[in-house]
């Protein structure tokens, strides 16, 4: 997962070498990679940009080899004025994944940060106490335990679909009221240092969706 800033007078030129990478990547084989941008509330420069890591052994090799995605990779460079790269460990026991033809939209992202050594507590009320209600409210969500390039801590992608999904609030606040819920995240005193969170709206023209295998049709 890739946080960029980028220079608000430069984002077309960022857009289209970002459009141009994923083109590469996806002549590579690399299955899918997203980009989205921060909507409305925020730094509406910012984009978040994932895509999948197989292995680290992959960084044992020259990246810049392949002189046009090394191009494309100098000009967004040139455009940005920040940019923090974390290796994320999925957490696919507590994941509802959108569907693999469901295009995302808006996504709510939380990045939590929790003090070292209650990861385990903080993943286990999440897991019992917390996203039970997003699945019963089959709101699809996935998770990353921050792994490198930060502090420790998860962050979670909830896709809420559209702005007026906010307004009806959390799935868990709806089930349990405003107390109940409190008391929940009670349970976290001690264990979350830091929460931030912000919407981003996925962009389809430079990302690349993982290839959904169509039915054949019965003789």
């Amino acid at each position: 997962m890739t946080v960029v800033g980028v220079d608000p007078g430069r984002v077309d030129e960022f857009l289209a070498a970002q459009r141009e990478l994923s083109a590469l990547d996806g002549e590579a084989g690399v299955p899918w990679r997203s980009v989205s941008r921060t909507a409305v509330f925020g730094d509406t420069y910012r984009f978040l940009i994932l895509s999948p890591l197989a292995n680290f052994a992959r960084y044992d090799r020259d990246t810049d080899a392949d002189p046009a995605r090394s191009a494309a990779i100098a000009r967004i460079r040139r455009v940005l004025t920040g940019r923090t790269t974390y290796a994320l460990r999925t957490t696919p026991g507590i994941d509802n994944p959108l569907p693999d033809d469901a295009e995302p939209s808006l996504t709510l992202v939380q990045v939590v940060s929790v003090v070292p050594g209650r990861e385990q507590d903080y993943l286990r009320v999440m897991a019992d106490d917390v996203l039970p209600y997003f699945e019963a409210a089959e709101m699809h969500h996935t998770s990353g335990a921050l792994t490198f390039g930060g502090e420790s801590g998860y962050v979670h992608f909830f896709h809420v679909g559209s702005f007026a999904e906010l307004d009806r609030g959390s799935p868990m606040a709806r089930a349990l009221g405003a107390r109940g819920a409190q008391e929940v995240l009670g349970k976290l005193t001690g264990v979350v240092r830091r929460n931030e969170q912000w919407i981003v709206r996925y962009l389809a023209e430079v990302s690349i969706r993982p290839e959904v295998a169509s039915e054949e049709p019965c003789g």
